[in-house]
């Protein structure tokens, strides 16, 4: 594939195409191949903002941006360019808070192109207005963490989480990175939670109810956990402290040495539950069907769980169709009927799968 390009799909309540928007330029030799990602979109109004890296041909590389379409039609209403630093970069996540969009993401990295962690990048926090003018450009210094993978509005200025590396127990481990960020972005703290003995890795985060943080991600420790589970911690706001530790995998009863369980998404239900959501399956030369289901492990599924604030198991399961993967990318939660849509990689739906499921 000599150009991956960023794109965004809208699609109508029954699943129908409304429109399909795709950008990103080629490489100034066409016998090379080149890198635009989208990593995040936000709606605000009639305000689409997505951000990601776009590929520049007049230095072939992937810069950070931010992009403004019109909800109703899919057309640019602006493009932002955040290129102050050298090398790749990304904007992995936004939110929309007022007037403000607030972005982080990474820097100086030297790949281009879509990357699940940019581990020897810099770090970065955006602040643009819904104009797209640039009001804040700040690096995050924080020993062990390479990029922001996700920021949220806090009770009072804003949170950041990414995976990131610490030293535990004599080894240099993956840990889950919270970073405090004031109301104009400036670090107030930053904690590390991991487990020696394996990676914790995470890719998603909310704020809750009580202004508590639940981290989503999947790990190779902890007890039960074989291979790769998912991995929820819910961490006190206040005392900054880890209030529990789940992991869930194996939904499907297959043997666990040969499935991995990945948890990329987390959201609230309209009563303040936590929904986990992932992908689970086989990435090795094991293969196993279960006679009951008729599910085979080479088939990647959408896997669901459903926990109270207290970390217990509300409801579990799988989605998805037996002739194809498709496993959970993200989630949205429709406040207020409770209905979700899940985001799938889909080989039985042309790769950007739409996957909605009514609660109960």
């Amino acid at each position: 594939r000599r150009k991956t390009q960023v794109m965004v799909r809208r699609v109508d309540n029954a699943g129908a195409t409304v429109w399909t928007y795709r950008v990103g330029d080629s490489h100034t030799n066409t016998a090379k191949p080149s890198y635009s990602a989208g990593y995040s979109i936000a709606q605000s109004g009639d305000k689409l903002y997505v951000g990601g890296g776009l590929w520049q041909k007049q230095s072939n590389l992937m810069k950070p941006v931010v992009i403004a379409l019109d909800a109703a039609t899919g057309s640019v209403v602006w493009t932002k360019l955040l290129n102050s630093q050298p090398s790749n970069g990304g904007v992995r996540s936004l939110t929309v808070d007022g007037g403000r969009i607030i972005c982080t993401g990474y820097v100086s990295y030297g790949q281009a192109g879509f990357v699940f962690v940019a581990d020897e990048a810099t770090p970065a926090v955006w602040e643009l207005d819904t104009s797209g003018n640039l009001v804040t450009e700040k690096l995050v210094r924080v020993a062990g963490l390479g990029q922001g993978a996700k920021i949220r509005k806090d009770t009072t200025g804003y949170i950041m989480t990414s995976t990131a590396w610490s030293e535990i127990g004599g080894q240099e481990l993956n840990h889950a990175a919270l970073v405090k960020l004031s109301d104009s972005l400036d670090v107030e703290w930053s904690k590390m939670f991991g487990m020696a003995g394996g990676h914790s890795q995470v890719f998603d985060m909310l704020v809750d109810k009580e202004g508590n943080y639940l981290l989503g991600g999947h790990t190779t420790v902890g007890a039960g956990v074989v291979n790769w589970d998912y991995l929820a911690l819910k961490v006190n706001s206040q005392t900054r402290d880890v209030e529990w530790r789940r992991t869930f995998g194996q939904p499907r009863g297959f043997d666990a040495r040969y499935i991995h369980d990945e948890m990329y998404g987390v959201a609230l239900d309209p009563a303040g539950n936590y929904l986990l959501l992932g992908g689970s399956g086989d990435e090795y030369s094991y293969s196993a069907t279960d006679s009951a289901t008729g599910w085979m492990s080479d088939v990647w599924v959408s896997y669901l769980v459903v926990v109270d604030t207290n970390g217990s198991t509300l409801s579990e399961g799988v989605f998805g169709r037996k002739g194809g993967n498709n496993a959970g990318e993200w989630l949205s939660v429709d406040a207020a009927t409770g209905e979700v849509m899940i985001y799938t990689d889909s080989d039985t739906d042309g790769g950007f799968g739409f996957l909605k499921l009514s609660p109960n």
